[in-house]
Formats: C-alpha cells, sequence, structure tokens
C-alpha cells in the first residue's frame, strides 16, 4: 500500500511539472520567434561605390552608392577585401536602423544589376 501511494504521487508531480512546462513554452516561444522575425525585418544591406568618406578616419559621413551614411562608435569596419578607399565597393550592413558594419567587396559585387 505504501508503495502504491508513492507511486501515485510521484506520477502526479510529473504529471503537474509536464503541464506547467507545456503552459510555459506556449507564452515563452512565440515571443522568441517573434523576436527573431523582428530581428531579421530589421535588418538589412545594399552595395556601393565609394563616393565620399570622411577625410580622418571612419567616423563621419559616408556616401557610398549615393546614400549617405553615418556609422557610430559601434560600427564595423571591414577591409578583407582592401581599403574602403573612394571609388572601392562596400558592402553597408544595417541593424535596427544603425550602420552595423562597412566592409570591402570585390568590384563584381557592386557591378550587379
Amino acid at each position: 500500500m505504501c508503495c502504491s501511494m508513492r507511486s501515485l504521487w510521484l506520477g502526479k508531480i510529473i504529471m503537474v511539472t509536464l503541464a506547467v512546462t507545456f503552459v510555459l513554452s506556449l507564452f515563452v516561444l512565440p515571443g522568441m520567434v517573434a523576436a527573431k522575425r523582428d530581428d531579421e525585418r530589421n535588418r538589412s544591406e545594399f552595395y556601393g561605390i565609394v563616393e565620399e568618406r570622411p577625410a580622418d578616419g571612419f567616423h563621419g559621413q559616408w556616401v557610398i552608392g549615393g546614400r549617405s551614411v553615418v556609422p557610430d562608435v559601434g560600427t564595423e569596419f571591414d577591409e578583407s577585401d582592401g581599403s574602403l578607399a573612394v571609388g572601392a565597393c562596400a558592402k553597408v550592413k544595417i541593424r535596427n536602423d544603425r550602420i552595423h558594419e562597412i566592409e570591402t567587396e570585390p568590384m563584381r559585387d557592386c557591378q550587379k544589376s
């Protein structure tokens, strides 16, 4: 009798734990999926020729592909495909309305229609 009561009690605890876990997942998972979708919607990028850049360093106004962009202190600069000089091809990555990264790209990437 003692062991069957213990098994019944253990079974109830397991069922309640599973039910609570399931209910919590209904509230948490949709928020995580929505956050990922929002993050993806708030990302964009474009390619263009560097037409103007700051005279001193990287921070200041740039004109790339006819678009004016102003990086902030968190912006990354990647010159692994060459210098971000006037005339170079660059990709600008934008996240949440801020310039996340400016990086050089092969010239063929700027010649795509």
